[in-house]
């Protein structure tokens, strides 16, 4: 079998985890019945026998499989363990170092099975549903989704907590209700940063980007940078978390005017994108037609396609052993040095049949030890202030300004600062595209946004 990269091989072997307990707990399979021949199973999940078989191991770890040599993997009876499961986000496989995190609290709480199951991202409603229905018991939840949350009055679905004594101050305040409970804890963040090739730099004799950049200063490095098969920029044009970045630093946000309309209080808006959209349309800066797809920019980045990318703590976890060296830096500013806060946390169904457990799960998440675990193992940045703050990553290769997240604090901005409800910032993102490839001019675009508007109701 072909060598797999590292994404898939985990993919695959995520669906043979989740396909296998599913069917287990279904009773497809009944105590005492056998599994398919490991290579049936290699053949039919594109895994090698011994990826299998150490997916097997995990199972056969939880109590729910046998090993019987030569013989095969038999279903067990059922234990007294308590099942919970957990719903994630595709990439927190990357952010976190999740399978030691689940190992570990297999080890102190052996009698609760974690079940782990994807989510959707930009669909709020489907957490909604998955919590009402009581399929998942806990689940991840980024400030975008929480946001559709409390604005459809949703937050009772959410277990409610004290907030922890050493989370970052701002992160307590995004996830807080009106009674400041907790309705997610905090997990990680990340502000919106710049990443860039250092070699690509010093090859074309471009000084290396430092705290006083404007996006002028970037363009004209870019001029320079770009090449043959090279582009200067790139990041997802239509990402809800890059585009806001612009408009927030142009002192952008939105009012009703007498007739209902949203409108922008002031120019600010219109001056950031309108400099956005001449960024994108130079000759060889931006590759604009990818875009507006879901083109990975660290996959581009890697292949040293791109010179510069915007980007965060958790996409750098995709830069591990990159085999060149980088660095990342704020980004430039524009009227001010704003730039986006990010950040996931773990809520608790209030519904949960197995409240107590997922609640357990919870609190080791947000524990010293997990958050030490995440900042040993990965790039993304832990809740704890203690831990961020104190506790060194141990990853290879690590970019020299890695502690650079320090210094933005007084720069965090958030979705809610644009005054506009998450529907809003989304139906405006798809009128930028308009925007961006020129379908729309300046005095169109807020005329469009307000017919979009009417016509979602």
């Amino acid at each position: 079998m072909a060598k797999t990269d590292r994404k898939t091989f985990q993919s695959r072997s995520n669906e043979l985890l989740t396909t296998v307990r599913g069917q287990i707990a279904r009773g497809d399979y009944k105590p005492g019945e056998f599994l398919p021949a490991e290579t049936a199973l290699a053949a039919e999940f594109q895994l090698s026998k011994n990826s299998v078989r150490l997916v097997l191991e995990k199972l056969v770890n939880e109590g729910l499989l046998l090993k019987i040599p030569r013989v095969g993997n038999q279903v067990t009876a059922p234990s007294a363990q308590t099942v919970i499961r957990i719903g994630l986000y595709p990439s927190m496989q990357d952010e976190l170092p999740l399978d030691r995190l689940l190992e570990k609290f297999r080890e102190k709480h052996p009698l609760i099975r974690v079940e782990t199951m994807t989510l959707p991202y930009a669909h709020a409603d489907h957490i909604r549903q998955l919590l009402e229905m009581g399929v998942v018991d806990a689940a991840t939840m980024n400030y975008t989704d929480y946001l559709h949350f409390k604005e459809e009055g949703m937050l009772g679905l959410l277990e409610p907590f004290t907030p922890e004594s050493d989370t970052y101050p701002f992160l307590t305040s995004l996830f807080s209700d009106e009674e400041a409970r907790l309705r997610v804890r905090p997990l990680i963040f990340s502000p919106v940063i710049l990443c860039y090739n250092k070699e690509h730099f010093a090859s074309r004799r471009v000084l290396e980007p430092d705290g006083g950049w404007t996006w002028q200063d970037l363009r004209g490095a870019l001029s320079r940078l770009t090449g043959l098969n090279r582009f200067g920029l790139y990041f997802h044009l239509s990402s809800t978390n890059r585009w806001p970045l612009f408009l927030l630093q142009c002192g952008a946000r939105f009012v009703r005017d007498r007739t209902g309309a949203v409108v922008p209080a002031g120019e600010g808006m219109m001056r950031g994108i309108r400099f956005l959209r001449e960024l994108m349309h130079k000759d060889g800066l931006f590759p604009l037609a990818m875009s507006f797809t879901y083109q990975d920019a660290e996959k581009l980045f890697l292949e040293q396609k791109v010179s510069v990318i915007l980007t965060t703590y958790y996409r750098l976890n995709q830069l591990v052993g990159a085999g060149f060296p980088y660095d990342i830096a704020q980004v430039p500013r524009t009227d001010n040095q704003r730039t986006l806060l990010l950040s996931t946390g773990i809520a608790v169904s209030a519904a949960s049949r197995s409240k107590e457990a997922a609640v357990l799960f919870s609190d080791f998440l947000v524990s010293e030890e997990a958050q030490a675990s995440i900042r040993h193992q990965s790039f993304s940045l832990p809740a704890s202030k203690w831990v961020t703050e104190t506790v060194a990553c141990e990853l290879p290769d690590k970019p020299a300004r890695l502690e650079l997240h320090r210094e933005l604090i007084p720069n965090y901005a958030t979705h809610r600062d644009l005054q506009l409800t998450m529907r809003e910032v989304e139906v405006l993102g798809t009128c930028l595209e308009q925007y961006f490839s020129r379908f729309v001019e300046d005095d169109g675009l807020i005329a469009l946004f307000n017919h979009q508007l009417l016509q979602e109701g």
